[in-house]
């Protein structure tokens, strides 16, 4: 990339760390949605609703059971194996520009997390890609973003509680590599012995 495009997506960048997510963002796209409901022991009671007042995801009975009237209730959709969100409903609650919608079913949807690569060429380097996760955009022109989570982590950068948990995790997997490496000279099991070929007859 040539300096000034630099500077341009750095202004960009700046552009979106000025704007702000709502604080139920992060936990939204933490929930586990699609599983069956520990309060509904009925058919067709998977979690594909979010109700953004409680900051909880639920089912459709949990609905119509009263518990959470009035409140602000996103549905959940999936597409390609992912969950994804109807764009119109998404962006009365947060600004969804510049993200890439999909279509599902008639619909423009937006996806919560990275839809999974498509191919060996999906995971580049250069302008025409999401600026978080580095996969391919449809519309490079149009969109920055592939999904809310990559424009959440733009946004709302956690870069030092990323960084945090990472050290840890590396320590960790260090520490384990020294515990688990096995000593060349002990052997758990012994050798089972010489090979030996049958007899012809």
């Amino acid at each position: 990339m040539s300096t000034t495009s630099n500077e341009v997506m750095q202004k960009v960048d700046s552009v979106f760390q000025s704007q702000s997510f709502p604080k139920w963002v992060g936990s939204f796209l933490e929930k586990a949605f699609f599983e069956k409901c520990p309060s509904h022991d009925l058919q067709k009671n998977e979690l594909n609703r979010y109700c953004i007042t409680c900051d909880a995801s639920i089912c459709r009975y949990c609905i119509t059971s009263g518990c959470h009237n009035n409140h602000k209730i996103l549905i959940i959709y999936r597409y390609i194996y992912q969950n994804v969100v109807p764009l119109k409903e998404m962006a009365i609650h947060i600004d969804c520009d510049k993200i890439q919608p999909y279509k599902s079913n008639k619909k423009q949807v937006v996806s919560l997390t990275p839809l999974r690569h498509s191919g060996s060429g999906s995971l580049i380097e250069c302008a025409a890609t999401c600026n978080s996760c580095k996969r391919k955009l449809t519309d490079p022109d149009r969109f920055r973003f592939c999904s809310i989570a990559c424009k959440d982590e733009v946004v709302q950068p956690n870069q030092s509680k990323c960084e945090g948990a990472f050290q840890h995790t590396e320590g960790t997997s260090q520490q384990k590599d020294k515990i688990e490496q096995p000593n060349p000279s002990r052997r758990k099991r012994s050798r089972k012995g010489v090979p030996h070929r049958a007899p012809f007859f």
